[in-house]
């Protein structure tokens, strides 16, 4: 068969799929139902009034569900989804990774009209949501961090003013920005439902993966065991941290330039490919032809990104 003839097939065959993932995709959301009343009246007896509408999507989903929940992953992508405060369900989250580079494939269709853009563009599609979903979970940690000695102040005063440490999550909770203001709401509600400090506590490093926030939560547990001047401790460590701070936004401005040679380096050469591809694709289709010419690209990629990675592991000096 001819990859004239192969073309609109895989096309159709792409945008179908990307069609019916996505609908499915939408109606899950959709149909979610987040009102407090009608998940109370569940437990009440009533609220089956249009249950008969839904019911084979909530059966579809049910099945979804407990199928994800099963695997090992599924606890992993929880995790990740609530450090990048992605408001996502596991089985939502794996249907946008499926959704994605169809939508993409078929895109690339479309503008370049050869079969062979199909593999780069599926590759390029599933990859794309984990870098959206670490740079939020980056960004995320990035901004708690810078708001951790602020919030230590404002514990510090709080128990100083005669609250417990719960009560001063719960107070700081209601002054401080986000991201700090839905941790600190999260750890008081799982007080709340019975888990202890420590617990929520733990509970909340695993979720902003913050070194700073380590050392806080094992100050608070050394404390509970052996007693001492708490606020004394919180006040320390914040002035530790403005400290540490200080250093590490010296150290950025210091080796901003060579950072930004390393993006040069990683997206230059793929951009410029890219265009060259799109005004004449016959010209670079050249170069992926089985023979000696075949290692230009091959090499140029690997170059590509040992010279990125080089350059991020020089100016990643840890503080």
């Amino acid at each position: 068969m001819s990859l004239d003839l192969l073309l609109p097939i895989v096309a159709a065959l792409v945008a179908g799929m990307a069609v019916l993932v996505l609908v499915f995709a939408v109606r899950s959301i959709v149909a979610r139902d987040t009102s407090v009343d009608s998940r109370m009246s569940t437990y009440l007896g009533g609220g089956n009034v249009g249950r008969s509408i839904t019911l084979a999507d909530q059966q579809i989903a049910e099945r979804l569900n407990e199928t994800i929940s099963r695997q090992s992953f599924a606890t992993r992508i929880e995790r990740d989804l609530a450090a990048a405060s992605v408001p996502l369900t596991v089985p939502e989250y794996i249907l946008m990774r499926v959704a994605v580079p169809l939508i993409l494939t078929a895109l690339a269709l479309l503008i370049w009209r050869e079969v062979l853009v199909v593999p780069a563009a599926l590759i390029v599609g599933y990859i794309a949501p984990s870098f959206w979903m670490r740079y939020r979970r980056q960004r995320r940690n990035q901004e708690f961090g810078d708001q951790l000695p602020e919030t230590l102040d404002l514990i510090t005063a709080s128990m100083r003013g005669g609250f417990s440490l719960v009560q001063s999550l719960a107070n700081v909770a209601s002054d401080t920005q986000e991201p700090t203001r839905t941790e600190l709401r999260r750890v008081f509600q799982e007080v709340q439902l019975g888990l202890s400090v420590t617990q929520a506590l733990d509970n909340l490093v695993q979720r902003m993966e913050s070194a700073d926030l380590d050392l806080v939560v094992t100050a608070i547990k050394i404390h509970a065991r052996v007693g001492g001047n708490l606020g004394q401790i919180l006040e320390n460590i914040s002035t530790t941290m403005r400290e540490r701070a200080k250093l590490r936004r010296e150290v950025r401005v210091i080796t901003s330039m060579q950072r930004i040679s390393s993006y040069v380096i990683g997206i230059l050469p793929f951009a410029l490919a890219l265009i060259i591809f799109t005004i004449n694709p016959a010209y670079m289709m050249r170069l992926f032809e089985p023979g000696l010419l075949l290692c230009i690209p091959i090499g140029a990629f690997i170059s590509s990104v040992a010279g990125f990675i080089v350059i991020q592991r020089i100016v990643d000096v840890r503080i």
